[in-house]
């Protein structure tokens, strides 16, 4: 097996650069993505002690969510690059782009701990006569903390790459050739974000900025294509502070000594 082609954004090297110039188009791309369809607010989410407010996809392609629990549950069918469907593919690369933004907020009384995005898709490549084929998946994600314990804060932000399994780049030299599955995961650890913008307290409004972009490029002789699936596409889950939980299990315990003392005393 050769070694992974690294040039740009899609983790191409120097024999594909000459060969297509992918390099400056693939850096580009990540910069010059042409908007695929209108943005869709889909409205609030209510959770067991969450509710995820204005969630909107700025080019419609996230689709209608579901709520189960405090998990926010995206499953969309249209968010796929293919080079064979776009015309100016080759030589530029197909890449299709949507953002999503929510604000995550608290019940009285709850607060956030943790944030977990997780998402999944798979991606088919294939050549005849040695032709090259490659896709990519990238996700950038922008935190804002808005509220620290019931109070308004500003700047109190973060940002990062979620990771993704096979680095997120597939391509025909160095994985050959057939449908794969890829994930991506990113926790997000909003006490050491506080911590880090030398704050203290738990945060109970968060703002959460995904933006998701796939790139696929086939030469002649060659297919590319990848897809967010329409089953486990994203999930978005608010894991709440453990002493909330553990509150919450001391209340209930309470609650039922009460009724039992009630009982033996009506006896």
């Amino acid at each position: 097996r050769r070694r992974r082609r690294s040039a740009g954004n899609l983790n191409l090297g120097k024999d594909s650069v000459m060969r297509f110039a992918l390099a400056a188009l693939f850096v580009a791309s990540t910069l010059l993505i042409a908007s695929v369809g209108q943005a869709i607010n889909y409205g609030d989410f209510v959770g067991n002690t969450v509710t995820f407010e204005d969630v909107t996809s700025q080019n419609g392609l996230f689709g209608a969510p579901t709520v189960s629990g405090d998990s926010l549950d995206f499953n969309p069918n249209t968010f796929e690059a293919d080079c064979s469907l776009d015309p100016g593919c080759p030589p530029t690369p197909s890449t299709i782009d949507d953002t999503l933004t929510l604000t995550i907020q608290a019940d009285p009384g709850s607060f956030i701990d943790d944030i977990l995005l997780s998402e999944a898709g798979d991606t088919t490549i294939s050549s005849f006569l040695n032709a090259f084929g490659a896709t990519q998946v990238t996700a950038t994600v922008f935190i804002d903390i808005f509220e620290i314990d019931g109070i308004s804060v500003n700047n109190i932000n973060f940002n990062t790459q979620m990771t993704f399994s096979n680095g997120g780049a597939f391509d025909t030299d160095v994985d050959g050739t057939g449908t794969f599955i890829w994930t991506g995961s990113l926790l997000v650890d909003l006490d050491q974000i506080i911590a880090d913008n030398n704050a203290s307290g738990l945060a109970t409004r968060v703002g959460i900025n995904m933006n998701n972009t796939l790139i696929a490029f086939a030469e002649s002789g060659a297919t590319a294509r990848i897809e967010k699936k329409d089953v486990d596409g994203l999930a978005i889950t608010v894991i709440p502070e453990p002493g909330t939980a553990l509150l919450m299990g001391l209340g209930l315990a309470g609650l039922a000594g009460v009724r039992r003392s009630s009982r033996r005393t009506e006896m």
